[in-house]
């Protein structure tokens, strides 16, 4: 199965892509900044990263 990682802080849109991935067949995994990001990397293998390009 394909995993993609989404980091996106707003909430509403993290889960929405989220879940229109996982409507598609994707396994997603969610991070709210780059910190969170950088644990999921270390624990999971992810295919493809959709980062918000400006984070706080």
């Amino acid at each position: 199965m394909f995993s993609i990682l989404v980091v996106e802080e707003g909430k509403n849109l993290n889960k929405l892509m989220g879940e229109k991935l996982k409507n598609e067949a994707y396994q997603v995994f969610s991070a709210f900044d780059g910190e969170e990001a950088l644990e999921v990397l270390d624990l999971k293998h992810i295919d493809l990263i959709i980062s918000e390009i400006m984070m706080h």
